[in-house]
């Protein structure tokens, strides 16, 4: 009630002096109740001061009002040096973060590759050593095959060999017995020739054959008809034998030469697949030391990180606290010297001073009654009567309180138990009562508010972290597809250009061949029209001659045939007179001749020049077919490429679009978020900064409203 009525009296037109008078006391007596300036000071200031108690009291507050602002001052330089560290330590350490972020992204790419490419090589060896495995096994059973197939043969021709011989032998024999039966009677041929034939090999005799031969061996009788049937047998034997022998050593040379084609593709597949198995080794086992190195540097970069984040939170919410801490004691400060700086006001008034200088007597009053003036001006501050009593000691309980907390609504409850009447403190019980409600109340109120602030902090942190992700991700996918883009584009621009250039290109050889194939065709024409000009000039000259039957001997420039030879002149005697007769028909045939061997050397050099002509332009028009072929190739193939650039651009177009869109709603939502935390940052800061003191001040308030409610409530039942 005292603060309202200085309220009011600050801020009304008039002042009455009662009005003010009280005013007066209630805000010296609150500010100095609420001021680190105890009583006691306070008074040993008073009286160390000239002049009324008024001024005394002025000269205080306007001294302890300069100490505040010099604190403020002092204070604000050494938060401003703690908020220009933070500032920079913490600008270090999120760039640091940044970069080993970066780093961090970058070895993990290369890490992945790595690991793809020594899995990818690993494969590859194994695959490698599985072909080389094989490749020897199948060496390996190809030479026991090929040897067991070669002792096969060798022991099959070696029985064949001798078996032909024996063969040769006993044909020869009969043959011989044939013309001499006695040799067939005697014992010792006869033996030769059963011991050849018992050498014979079973394989390729027939049954019929070996039991006519048996019964030919077992005979006494000498020569027999029979063995001419035998010598059949033999040579139809032999022959079987030699061709078996023929035909078993083509087919060993066709199996030996596959064999060494064989051995020969294997072991070049061999040497292929070591050679490319010690060149991936080789690779594997780079590339497994690039990925130790990334991986240590990984692994380094991920700790420091780390320990940079940690610190970095550490020196936020240290930062953070120190705001805090400053902003709460600055505003304190701004409290206590706003109210000093009103009470000054109200103290150095020039209505104030006029009023105190006529009020404010010198000396202490005496003699004074109990009558009542109309003021009760026991509730000071500074000095409290009875202080053994149930009130006071309620008001001493809710003073310390509302000093403790800085409480206007316990320093105003406060003076209302000090002014109720002895006896009479139900409503101030209930008063107490209603507040400590509303502490408790308030107290819940702010819990779940900062719970909430909590919360919505926590999500908005993770939903924007996570949505900055995206448009960082957004950005980066749109940044490589526009630089694609310009890639295809470029390589786009630089296809059309060639494929220009080879469109003029075609154009030019096609019109250098056709003024080319004119030009040839012209000249070709003129000399077919010279040749047709000197032909008839030589034969014109050739007329006469001919019809005269003048011969003019063989023409120059290689023509055969023209005229008929010449009969050889001799020359005649000296004696013989000259002759006196008139030239003969044929007298300037020579010079006739020569001038046609020059007209023909000209058709034969014209006609020669209209066959390199056409050799040449044969030639040039086959180059000209060369260059348009390979010209038009590579212009299809350059369409080609510029149809698959255009796919691929738009293709790249398209995702960068969707990219594009996916960035906006992303940054939507990231703006919406940004808006929403705006919105409730002031209160939520509000809350989780102030709830730790705000707490201890319902705390206090409590306390101090309990130990006055039993001072009141023993009181009351007294």
């Amino acid at each position: 009630q005292a603060y309202l009525a200085r309220a009011k009296i600050i801020g009304g037109p008039t002042l009455h002096p009662t009005a003010m008078q009280n005013a007066l006391v209630a805000a010296i007596a609150v500010t100095l109740l609420l001021s680190p300036v105890s009583a006691g000071v306070a008074r040993s200031h008073a009286f160390t001061q000239t002049g009324t108690p008024v001024e005394r009291v002025v000269t205080l507050l306007t001294d302890l009002k300069e100490k505040l602002e010099m604190d403020e001052k002092v204070e604000q330089k050494v938060y401003d040096k703690y908020a220009c560290w933070c500032e920079h330590t913490t600008e270090r350490k999120a760039n640091a973060i940044s970069d080993a972020q970066d780093d961090i992204r970058s070895y993990g790419q290369t890490i992945l590759f790595l690991k793809g490419f020594i899995a990818t090589r690993a494969s590859e060896i194994a695959e490698l050593e599985a072909a080389i495995k094989a490749n020897k096994e199948a060496q390996a059973e190809a030479t026991a095959i090929r040897s067991k197939e070669n002792a096969e043969w060798v022991s099959e021709t070696t029985e064949l060999k001798e078996a032909i011989a024996a063969l040769e032998k006993a044909v020869t024999v009969l043959v011989e017995g044939s013309k001499q039966p006695a040799l067939l009677q005697a014992s010792t041929a006869k033996a030769q020739i059963k011991a050849i034939i018992l050498a014979l090999p079973a394989k390729g005799v027939k049954p019929e054959q070996m039991a006519l031969l048996s019964e030919f061996m077992g005979s006494d009788a000498g020569y027999a008809p029979q063995s001419m049937t035998v010598q059949g047998i033999l040579k139809d034997m032999y022959e079987t034998f030699t061709a078996d022998l023929e035909s078993a050593t083509q087919a060993e040379s066709t199996s030996n030469m596959n064999f060494e084609k064989f051995i020969a593709e294997k072991t070049t597949q061999l040497k292929e697949d070591e050679a490319e198995k010690l060149k991936k080794e080789g690779e594997k086992a780079e590339a497994e030391q690039r990925l130790a190195d990334t991986q240590n540097m990984y692994d380094a970069t991920v700790a420091q990180k780390e320990a940079d984040i940690k610190f970095f939170d550490e020196t936020k919410v240290a930062c953070q606290h120190k705001h805090d801490e400053w902003t709460t004691r600055s505003s304190l400060r701004d409290e206590e010297i706003e109210g000093m700086t009103k009470a000054l006001e109200i103290l150095t008034s020039d209505a104030a001073r006029e009023l105190f200088a006529s009020a404010i007597k010198a000396g202490k009053e005496t003699g004074m009654d109990s009558r009542d003036t109309g003021r009760d001006i026991t509730p000071s501050l500074l000095q409290l009567d009875n202080e053994g009593s149930p009130s006071a000691r309620a008001y001493a309980a809710m003073k310390s309180a509302a000093k403790d907390s800085r409480s206007f609504r316990l320093a105003a409850l406060a003076l209302e138990v000090r002014s109720a009447k002895a006896g009479h403190f139900e409503k101030v019980i209930m008063a107490i009562d209603n507040m400590v409600g509303m502490l408790k109340k308030e107290d819940a109120a702010d819990i779940a508010k900062r719970d909430q602030c909590k919360d919505e902090y926590l999500n908005i942190e993770s939903t924007v972290k996570d949505l900055d992700w995206k448009v960082e991700k957004n950005v980066a996918k749109i940044d490589k597809l526009t630089k694609l883009i310009e890639l295809r584009e470029g390589q786009k621009a630089r296809t059309i250009e060639q494929i220009n250039e080879v469109e003029a290109h075609m154009k030019a050889i096609t019109a250098e061949r056709t003024a080319e194939n004119a030009a040839f065709m012209a000249a070709k024409l003129e000399d077919q029209q010279a040749i047709d000009l000197l032909m008839a000039a030589r034969d014109a000259m050739a007329k006469f001659y001919k019809k005269n039957d003048i011969a003019m001997g063989p023409i120059q420039g290689s023509v055969k045939g023209v005229f008929a030879q010449q009969e050889p002149e001799f020359s005649v005697s000296a004696d013989q007179a000259p002759d006196a007769v008139f030239s003969d028909k044929s007298k300037r045939k020579g010079e006739s001749k020569d001038i046609v061997s020059i007209l023909t050397y000209i058709i034969e050099d014209l006609n020669d020049e209209i066959k390199n002509g056409m050799k040449g332009e044969e030639v040039a028009q086959l180059d000209f077919e060369g260059q348009m072929a390979a010209a038009q190739q590579l212009h299809d193939d350059l369409v080609a490429r510029k149809d698959s650039l255009e796919s691929a651009i738009a293709k790249r177009g398209a995702e960068k679009a969707d990219e594009e869109e996916d960035k906006t709603a992303n940054e939507g939502q990231l703006n919406d978020e940004k808006k929403y935390k705006k919105s409730i940052t002031p209160d939520c800061d509000w809350i989780i900064g102030a709830f730790e003191k705000r707490a201890a001040a319902r705390t206090s308030e409590t306390a101090g409203l309990s130990g006055a409610k039993d001072f009141l409530t023993g009181a009351a039942k007294a």
